[in-house]
């Protein structure tokens, strides 16, 4: 399972000593890189190293660094002005700041409990690493209130969203520059547990919406036209999907940026929302995707395609990524059982994949009684919310003391919900 013959040839201009600087960027694109969701062993270890190796790669002069780190420990603060210290690029490194649950909405639990959903809390998080790309009065407070945060000057061709995983330095430049060579709204890497499963299934979604089938190669559910899982299994580097992110993911710049229509209007630029609604959720990252639709349709405009590069991988622990090489060789073995199991169990079913943004919809819906945490299920007819094929009946709510949950970047901060009886 080898990729396109262009992938070689960046790698080999990557490892040219005469290339000059930024030898793996010749083109000279400006990349804006943005980080959540890190810890202290990770900054001082092989993330932060092949950072800062990818920023050489880059070349310095081409590349903008936001990590945004909240309720960090001291040790992941102090990781991260030890890495702030060696990035040789421009910078904005936001540690220890604190967001308070009471910014949130609520929704209310059969205990009667007042909690935050996790996804808004994410959603939040998210766009605070992309703040530097941003302008207006929000900025301008940040600069005044945090002394590390710095706007993003620069025009930027490419955001690459990094999370906390091993990855290659090499495979993140293939991701941004080779993946369709470089031409493509959005791209992302395939992350990987316990050695041979994908982990991002709440995320990624087929060409038509549906969700993953069982989490072994080729991944995809055997359903509908099975685009996505075709791709997969044709070895296809520009695997076609909805949505993605797998722990590393690259999209087109402009997106992040506002545009004017064809009427005048300004279209703003997509951030990362989530929604209020009780006992179902929409995945903030898969939301930005389901937005990019819609604004590609207020633009009329074509997108350039949403791509999985099944050659892009990285993984949450170092046992797994020692292991990827391995049983990436012999994957294409689990693709019976997958087949098999998926066909039984997969995708989860979800009432809403076929809705169109701002249609008029019968969805059901948990109705709150009061604040007792009592309430009951209804059918209830309303718009349609632009990413209903990103749903699933389910929710995630934070836990009420953040800084104990999140010790020094290593705790769990949120908990599921048990679903009411009656649906």
């Amino acid at each position: 399972m080898f990729p396109p013959e262009h992938y070689k040839e960046l790698e080999w201009q990557a490892h040219d000593p005469l290339s000059g600087v930024g030898p793996g960027n010749s083109q000279h694109e400006k990349i804006f890189i943005a980080v959540n969701i890190i810890n202290e062993d990770l900054i001082r270890g092989s993330w932060g190293n092949n950072l800062m190796e990818l920023v050489r790669l880059l070349g310095p002069q081409n590349v903008f660094v936001s990590i945004y780190e909240n309720d960090a420990g001291k040790g992941t603060a102090a990781a991260l002005e030890e890495l702030s210290q060696k990035l040789a690029c421009n910078k904005s490194i936001v540690s220890g700041d604190h967001i308070s649950l009471s910014e949130f909405p609520t929704v209310t639990l059969p205990s009667g409990e007042k909690r935050v959903k996790r996804l808004n809390y994410l959603a939040e998080v998210r766009n605070r690493a992309t703040l530097p790309l941003q302008s207006g009065p929000i900025v301008d407070q940040w600069e005044a209130t945090h002394p590390t945060f710095r706007r993003a000057e620069a025009r930027f061709d490419k955001v690459l969203f990094l999370n906390d995983v091993y990855f290659s330095p090499i495979e993140a430049l293939q991701l941004l520059f080779s993946t369709n060579r470089g031409q493509y709204s959005a791209a992302c890497a395939i992350d990987f547990v316990a050695k041979v499963m994908f982990y991002d299934t709440f995320v990624v979604h087929d060409m038509e919406g549906y969700g993953m089938g069982l989490m072994f190669y080729p991944w995809f559910p055997v359903i509908g036209e099975q685009q996505s899982r075709n791709d997969v299994l044709a070895l296809k580097d520009t695997v076609r999907v909805r949505s993605c992110w797998g722990g590393m993911a690259a999209f087109d710049a402009e997106i992040f940026r506002p545009k004017v229509s064809d009427n005048n209007e300004t279209v703003p630029a997509l951030r990362f929302r989530s929604i209020d609604e009780p006992y179902w959720e929409e995945a903030e990252c898969c939301l930005f995707f389901a937005d990019m639709e819609v604004r590609r349709a207020m633009l009329h405009e074509q997108g350039k395609g949403v791509f999985v590069n099944p050659y892009i991988r990285v993984a949450y622990d170092q046992v797994t990524w020692d292991w990827l090489p391995f049983f990436r060789r012999y994957e294409r073995m689990f693709q019976f059982l997958q087949y098999i199991v998926s066909k039984i169990g997969y995708p989860e079913y979800n009432p809403r994949r076929e809705h169109v943004a701002g249609a008029r919809v019968e969805e059901r819906v948990w109705i709150p009684e009061g604040d007792s945490g009592a309430g009951h299920w209804e059918d209830m007819e309303r718009n349609a919310d632009a990413g209903g094929w990103c749903g699933q009946r389910r929710m995630f709510v934070m836990k009420k003391d953040l800084a104990k949950a999140n010790g020094d970047g290593w705790g769990k901060n949120w908990e599921k919900v048990k679903i009411p009886w009656g649906l």
